[in-house]
């Protein structure tokens, strides 16, 4: 547009700028970088790197021009082939150091095995399911197959790996987001319908956990792309400060149907789908708090132990970024807290509702530094350090579901910002 555009990023985070920029098409740009941080010091120092860029920031909005060009690109289909004869340890080498791999050992994904993982789905090889963040690596069928096989998936499985990236692919699942920020976050998977045990999802005692086919490789299939089509990779893109076991497998259980109280209904119904459907549903997330009440017998004393838990994320739920109050949050109930509820009479929307009007904190718990405050002070009124705010703007932001087994735990998921649940039906 002619318009002079400065970039200007931190020594810490100017890759990641020119990477993204790159992945949207911008290949070359005027970038200004400052010492790292800028958050958590003081004004004076802030003032100084300002003062110190602004010579650079004038120079590049006055005398910059491009000179790169984007780098020409392969053709997305068919893949490139290619021929090593080694052992299975020594092919595990080369992919980790050539960045084909995210550490774990990996099937070597030969033409004759990637075919076979493309008979478990009838969608074409070719087409093309979309661009992966942040490189916007091209996700072809044949391309899901190859990281199938190398994850050790079964053929049976493609159709819900193809349903979990179609949701991940869109623009509200935040993909980018998730895997080039600085938090520990990472992306939850929820399988609904027939195809939980048609295809063996785990679902029940320890679902999340190790032992179950379906779940990990599936996990890991969603991973290997993320890290290695997409690009995300410490330490740039992916930024996170410390990152997580879910880096390697994402969270990925099926609901747990079966523990589901009379008059509730499972979470894809909540969600428009019919019962019979099956269904994956994917969010952006950041390590779940663990609700262990052993000892409430009354839905009062849960939803007051719930509150006092899961207070602590407003941190990251409120004003600080302000955004996640306008987010869905899922609580995974563990069947036998959801029993306590529904046996005292209670329906997913009481529970919804009183553990919003409980679960609140004073707004002096945050930084003075926290944005948006003045968008709360429109939501609720004047506000006040003793003001409680609660986590969502409204009750009906927690989505319920029965997750796991036998035993008194229910999880809490935050959601990562920007982050919304999305669904896919399961094209068999």
């Amino acid at each position: 547009m002619g318009i002079p555009t400065i970039t200007i990023a931190t020594t810490e985070f100017v890759s990641l700028a020119k990477d993204t920029a790159l992945s949207q098409g911008v290949v070359d740009g005027p970038f200004v970088v400052v010492s790292h941080p800028m958050g958590m010091i003081p004004m004076d120092e802030i003032r100084k790197k300002a003062d110190d860029a602004f010579p650079e920031i004038l120079k590049a909005a006055t005398e910059w021009k491009p000179v790169a060009k984007l780098p020409p690109m392969r053709p997305a289909y068919p893949a490139e082939r290619l021929k090593l004869e080694a052992s299975i340890e020594d092919i595990n080498d080369i992919f980790l150091e050539k960045g084909w791999s995210i550490g774990l050992p990996t099937v070597p994904p030969t033409p004759e095995r990637v075919a076979e993982m493309l008979k478990g789905t009838n969608r074409k090889s070719d087409e093309i399911l979309g661009m992966v963040p942040p490189r916007m690596g091209v996700l072809t069928v044949e391309m899901v197959a190859t990281y199938a096989v190398m994850a050790g998936c079964k053929p049976q499985y493609m159709p819900v790996l193809i349903a979990a990236l179609e949701a991940l692919l869109d623009p509200k699942a935040n993909w980018r987001g998730v895997t080039t920020t600085t938090a520990t976050s990472s992306f939850l998977v929820i399988v609904n319908g027939p195809i939980v045990d048609e295809i063996g999802i785990a679902s029940r005692q320890g679902a999340a956990g190790s032992g179950h086919h379906a779940n990990a490789s599936i996990g890991y299939a969603i991973n290997l792309i993320a890290d290695i089509l997409g690009g995300s990779r410490p330490p740039s893109p992916d930024k996170s400060t410390l990152g997580g076991p879910a880096d390697f497998v994402c969270w990925i259980f099926g609901e747990n149907e079966d523990g589901l109280p009379k008059g509730w209904e499972p979470f894809h119904v909540d969600r428009g789908f019919t019962k019979t459907d099956s269904v994956v549903t994917v969010m952006g997330i950041y390590p779940p708090v663990d609700n262990i009440d052993h000892w409430s017998v009354t839905p009062e004393e849960h939803v007051n132990w719930w509150a006092h838990l899961v207070t602590p994320l407003l941190s990251i739920g409120g004003p600080a970024w302000i955004t996640q109050m306008d987010q869905p949050h899922i609580v995974g109930l563990g069947p036998e807290h959801a029993q306590l509820l529904a046996g005292a009479g209670w329906t997913k929307e009481r529970f919804r509702k009183a553990f919003w009007e409980k679960a609140r904190i004073p707004l002096s718990a945050w930084p003075k530094g926290s944005p948006n405050t003045d968008l709360l002070i429109k939501k609720f009124g004047p506000v006040t350090p003793d003001t409680l705010i609660p986590i969502t703007f409204r009750p009906e932001e927690f989505q319920v579901l029965i997750a796991g087994g036998a035993g008194k735990h229910s999880h809490f998921f935050a959601p990562f910002p920007g982050c919304f649940p999305v669904s896919r039906l399961v094209r068999k």
